[in-house]
């Protein structure tokens, strides 16, 4: 190897890629086909962003003949971030099969079969091959977390991490994954220091910054407060945020407007039961519909979504400046995040500025805290209730009675309440433990303690594990309630999962963050709700629903109001009896179903804000 080529591989492994990329160069001028130097020069072209060149300099460095076993793992990484999927797969078997021992092709086939095949069987035997061969292969533990966490395996998420912590191994991901794990066990004020650990490892991480956003909702209940907190972890965000919009808009008021969306969720998820009713009835003489789709994942919603489409673009494989031409290339005039700080979200090429008017709206009903983000959707009841105007960067454009739901499926007949054939009453819980801590348990603990003979019936993702169904029971335990009262149940199929309200009379709300899909569906499904009212957003949404319904009776202001209200409906099964037939009937003929009338009022609030746009360009004019 030459001094030059010796020269430019420190470079590269110093993370000096323009000092390699120059070196390299020199060097494959006066030797083109050197096997060594083009493999080298791929693996800088990758790391600088420039995939189709490296890809070119990869796949001619393992086809010299000459290719070392472990060059066929960085083609492969090419390969997948290309999206050439059965590629890729063929190159990681090829640096297998060659030999390749390298510790990060291990952990680079894991995370290939976890995300881009979901095949989670074969991402765990390449994980524990790795910690078979090296105990202390702690990046293969943070790939089982990862993993585990992807199939609601938290209690062996948790272990895992542990391990890592225990061998003295911190590193941001191990927090992060570790937040997110003991979030859905209901260790909530655990989660929020594991997140604000790994901010304090790396401060850049914008991963690390977003999951402590989200996880204020599920701990604090107080609007100001999470909105500070909001406002100094996006401020990392902010400072990516590139210069306000700078083309002449064309505001034409005859001519059709572009509506650009971004999700990772246009599938079969919560989002789907919102977005779809109103795309569906977008008014197409006023606004063309464009859609980029952060996934790799599809279904029948997916698909009926892009037949609507006028354009439909997969994003997931473009950088932020890719995805953001691409938007200013389509000319779209209104860019509307679905995410928010939610996995999947694309909120940092929000910050390039590619469209003159950008607003968000689904995800989090929350400020994104981004100065690159014109406007917020959200319904009038919050400005009132919660002062959203007051705890927002957003300018928001208030929507009245947005507050609608389909549940895109038939749903199941509805039964009598189960209590008149047990001769006791089933309190019921449809949320996961996300939303469910140690205060909340004992509140329903109360609950119990004053209903006899009384039940309850939760659902537990992490259902398989019997460390998890323990945890749930010892929490009883502590208030003198028998696990025998306790009945848990897994996440079911959509069609199980309704049917499961069959067997609960009394619905629980969680505190502070409310349920939405979870409380629309079992008023369907006859049961009367039990929620409290807070001074947050989260805390609000089941207070916004049961309003619509005329239920305000439901909704208490403190934990003590709440188990009053929880034993007053459990005392008059005729009563139950009666709302669970009436209540499927109440929502459908409200404003909940009201799908043409709440489409015409977004219409209405994104024309307003394009006015105020426009309005702005002309005052800047003169």
């Amino acid at each position: 190897m030459s001094n030059t080529l010796i020269k430019a591989q420190k470079k590269l492994r110093q993370g000096k890629l323009d000092d390699a990329n120059k070196l390299l160069s020199r060097v494959l001028k006066k030797d083109p086909g050197n096997p060594q130097t083009l493999y080298l020069l791929g693996e800088t072209l990758l790391l600088q962003g420039r995939l189709n060149e490296a890809l070119v300099k990869l796949r001619e460095a393992v086809a010299s003949g000459q290719a070392k076993p472990c060059w066929y793992v960085m083609c492969g990484v090419a390969l997948e971030k290309k999206g050439l999927l059965a590629d890729a797969e063929k190159s990681y078997k090829l640096a297998e099969m060659s030999g390749c021992t390298d510790e990060q092709m291990y952990i680079l086939l894991g995370s290939f079969y976890t995300n881009s095949y979901q095949n989670y069987q074969k991402a765990e035997q390449y994980y524990t091959s790795l910690i078979k061969m090296n105990p202390n292969a702690f990046l293969a533990y943070v790939g089982l977390s990862r993993l585990y966490i992807k199939q609601e395996r938290y209690e062996d998420a948790i272990q895992a991490l542990d391990y890592c912590l225990s061998n003295e191994y911190e590193t941001a991901d191990v927090y992060i994954n570790l937040g997110h794990a003991l979030s859905h066990q209901g260790r909530q004020k655990d989660a929020l220091t594991c997140n604000r650990k790994a901010i304090e490892i790396l401060p850049t991480s914008i991963i690390a910054r977003q999951n402590c956003i989200l996880q204020l909702l599920y701990t604090l209940d107080d609007q100001s407060e999470i909105y500070r907190e909001t406002i100094e972890h996006a401020s990392k965000i902010n400072d990516l945020v590139e210069p306000r919009f700078t083309h002449t808009i064309d505001c034409n008021p005859d001519r059709k407007l572009k509506l650009g969306f971004i999700s990772a969720d246009i599938r079969k998820h919560a989002i789907s039961y919102y977005f779809t009713p109103i795309y569906n009835l977008f008014n197409k003489d006023l606004f063309s519909l464009h859609v980029y789709y952060n996934n790799i994942l599809y279904d029948d919603i997916t698909e009926k979504v892009k037949k609507r489409s006028d354009s439909w673009c997969e994003c997931q494989l473009y950088d932020d400046e890719q995805l953001a031409n691409q938007i200013h290339f389509d000319k779209i005039d209104i860019l509307i995040d679905l995410s928010n700080h939610t996995s999947g979200n694309r909120l940092t090429t929000f910050c390039k500025r590619p469209a003159p008017m950008q607003v968000s709206w689904m995800g989090a009903p929350i400020s994104t805290g981004l100065e690159c983000m014109d406007f917020s959707l959200k319904d009038k009841s919050l400005l009132e209730i919660c002062k959203f105007a007051d705890n927002a960067t957003e300018i928001i454009l208030p929507v009245e009675k947005l507050t609608f739901y389909d549940p895109l499926v038939e749903l199941p007949p509805l039964s009598e309440p189960p209590c008149i054939k047990n001769g006791y009453i089933t309190f019921g819980s449809f949320n996961g433990l996300q939303k469910v801590d140690q205060n909340l348990i004992e509140t329903w603990a109360k609950i119990l303690h004053q209903v006899p003979e009384s039940r309850i019936r939760m659902v537990v993702e992490d259902f398989n594990n019997s460390l998890m169904k323990e945890y749930i029971f010892d929490h009883f335990i502590k208030f003198d309630i028998d696990k025998s009262r306790i009945e848990l149940q897994p996440r079911l199929s959509l069609e199980g999962y309704l049917e499961s309200h069959n067997k609960v009379d009394i619905a629980l709300d969680p505190y502070p963050f409310h349920g939405e899909t979870t409380t629309y569906n079992l008023l369907l499904m006859g049961l009367p709700l039990v929620s409290r009212a807070g001074k947050s957003t989260v805390s609000n949404i089941s207070t916004r629903i049961l309003s619509v319904l005329n239920r305000q009776e439901w909704v208490a202001k403190d934990f003590q109001e709440y188990i009053e209200i929880a034993i007053t409906l459990a005392m008059d099964t005729d009563r139950l009896v009666t709302i669970r037939q009436s209540l499927r009937d109440e929502i459908t003929n409200s404003s909940i179903m009201d799908y043409q009338g709440v489409t015409r009022r977004i219409e209405s609030a994104l024309l307003s804000g394009w006015k105020q746009v426009c309005n702005k360009q002309d005052s800047e004019k003169d």
